[in-house]
């Protein structure tokens, strides 16, 4: 379930960045139906940090270092969006596109090292 939440994680937040670097290719400037993307996204991001949580108490064999790392990866996850949607707000141009595209890469990163860093430290 970790591997498929991580998997999906990163696939949509590709293709929304995927996306709005389209977007910005052509010129536009963020819209409406980029943030209801990022809202879905998010929802998404925060279902695997709920759920990776969850699993930490489920599994608690991991070294506390271990378990600062994915906390510290599923807070990161969390405010990636937020941060990138404030600064595009901002900038209303085909450059809030841009910002939104390396906001959705900079989640699938995050999630990617977030399933890598669950799956090695997994006890037995």
């Amino acid at each position: 379930m970790i591997v498929g939440l991580t998997l999906a994680v990163l696939v949509l937040a590709l293709a929304w960045a995927l996306w709005c670097a389209v977007s910005a290719a052509l010129g536009q400037a963020p819209t409406i139906r980029h943030r209801i993307g990022l809202l879905v996204l998010e929802a998404v991001a925060l279902v695997q940090a709920l759920v990776l949580v969850v699993g930490l108490f489920v599994e608690p064999a991991r070294s506390g270092g271990a378990v600062l790392e994915i906390v510290g990866y599923l807070l990161a996850t969390l405010v990636v969006l937020p941060i990138g949607a404030a600064l595009a707000h901002g900038e209303r141009t085909r450059y809030g596109s841009i910002v939104l595209a390396v906001a959705g890469v900079t989640l699938a990163v995050l999630s990617l090292r977030t399933g890598q860093v669950w799956t090695v430290t997994r006890a037995g």
